[in-house]
Parts: structure tokens; C-alpha cells; sequence
């Protein structure tokens, strides 16, 4: 079974992760995220990292949101 983790890691916050069943519901919620804690449109840029579904950064110091699929139960390789 595949999962949707959406991580947030912000410099006022602790890292933390969301887990979704859907990668199209966990991205929406990122974009969410990261939109609403921009202080400024300029701020909010959205960047395609390997491995990642969706990557955005918010603020200038890098905060930032991003979605990995994960398979349920998976031993790390």
C-alpha cells in the first residue's frame, strides 16, 4: 500500500509529517500549507526535487513543504 507523506519543516515549528491516501489530496494540502504561511506571493516557490512529488518553499530562510510516496511496512534499503 502506497501513502502520501506530507512533510512541513519550518524554522517556528516542529518538522512534521501528514499521511495521506491520496498523492493528489496530500499536494493540495501542501499548497495550502505553504501558501498560507507566505508573507509575500514571491515568497512561495514551487521546485521539483528528485524523488519527491512536490516540493514548495515559502519563505526566503527555507522553510518549506514537500510529498514523498512510501509503501506501508517497507524496510528502508
Amino acid at each position: 500500500m502506497t501513502l502520501y507523506v506530507l512533510m512541513v519543516q519550518d524554522r517556528h515549528i516542529h518538522t512534521e509529517p501528514w499521511v495521506f491516501d491520496t498523492a493528489k489530496a496530500a499536494i493540495a494540502a501542501a499548497r495550502q500549507i505553504a501558501r498560507g504561511a507566505a508573507r509575500r506571493p514571491a515568497d512561495y516557490v514551487e521546485k521539483p526535487i528528485a524523488g519527491w512529488l512536490f516540493h514548495a518553499r515559502y519563505s526566503i530562510e527555507g522553510d518549506a513543504v514537500w510529498v514523498a510516496a512510501k509503501t506501508l511496512n517497507a524496510t528502508p534499503t
